[in-house]
């Protein structure tokens, strides 16, 4: 395995953590494999350490090499989330996770020979605030406000994303009125992330609706989340999902019951407490993982 840590930004508070699977999987047998980057959710205000490692290892189980995208957060530490004066990145002000993910693809298409990737199959995954940014790749990959910003000129469809995973997606701006005080408090921070103030116009929030940008060109999906979720809605991503199959893409759906928001593997060995293991929630990996096959086949 190739392990390596490639910055995307001058200040080093970007970067793409590559778990790259090598070629040889029998005596003169090799093999590409598919890729798999993950975006960690996090509220684009810190990334969230559960849902990158402890995701790429399950992949990587699968024969899949995997790249943890941990984007510009917004706040430059953990202890700003409670704090007075919150220590902000200047440099991360939306729509600059969009295009990190956006160079990460260029970057494993650039570099498929040396990390034994099969460019025919990259695949993302994202969680809750990382799910808005798989989310955007897949319904925006080809949008000039986007790709304006790039460092490249994208060649073709070389962005579009073989497939999407998203987990408990947040598929809008944030929700101000939650009723925990530090969650209002964190949807603050989002919106002067997102918007670059705290009083966005109704036009503003709309830009960031994503089943406003769902067409043809959309990224098959898989998607996953539960009815207990407090933080980001079931029912908005089950309605994203309709649409993603009105339009003739390829989608899958899943909503368990119960289940607490940010579970990620939702399995023992990443969980902090009992309350992040559910093991029927956990079967949202070997569901997805039938899912990636089915895709990978229907492409041949």
């Amino acid at each position: 395995m190739i392990h390596d840590k490639v910055y995307l930004n001058e200040s080093k508070t970007a970067y793409i953590e590559v778990y790259s699977l090598d070629s040889d999987i029998s005596y003169n047998v090799h093999k590409k494999r598919p890729a798999m980057i993950i975006c960690p959710g996090g509220a684009y205000l810190i990334s969230a350490i559960k849902e990158g490692e402890a995701v790429a290892s399950q992949f990587l189980s699968q024969g899949y090499s995997c790249f943890v995208l941990r984007y510009s957060t917004f706040l430059k530490d953990r202890e700003s989330l409670i704090s007075d004066c919150p220590h902000i990145d200047e440099n991360a002000y939306y729509p600059k996770q969009i295009v990190q993910l956006l160079e990460t693809v260029h970057l494993i298409r650039e570099n498929a020979e040396v990390w034994n990737i099969d460019i025919n199959a990259i695949f993302a995954t994202g969680f809750s605030a990382g799910g808005h940014i798989v989310g955007t790749v897949a319904t925006r990959w080809n949008d000039s406000y986007f790709t304006e910003k790039l460092s490249f000129t994208p060649n073709g469809d070389e962005l579009k994303l073989t497939g999407c995973i998203l987990g408990y997606p947040m598929l809008e701006g944030p929700l101000l009125e939650h009723p925990k005080i530090e969650l209002r408090k964190q949807s603050e921070l989002m919106e002067l992330c997102l918007y670059g103030h705290t009083e966005p116009t109704t036009s503003e929030k709309k830009e960031l609706e994503l089943i406003r940008y769902i067409s043809k060109d959309t990224s098959p999906i898989f998607a996953w989340h539960t009815t207990g979720d407090e933080v980001t809605s079931a029912r908005m991503t089950t309605d994203f999902i309709s649409e993603v199959h009105r339009c003739g893409v390829e989608a899958e759906y899943h909503l368990f019951s119960g289940g607490q928001h940010g579970l990620s593997t939702s399995n023992k060995l990443y969980a902090k407490n009992n309350s992040e293991i559910n093991s029927r929630i956990a079967l949202w990996l070997p569901l997805v993982y039938n899912w990636l096959d089915y895709i990978r086949k229907e492409l041949k």
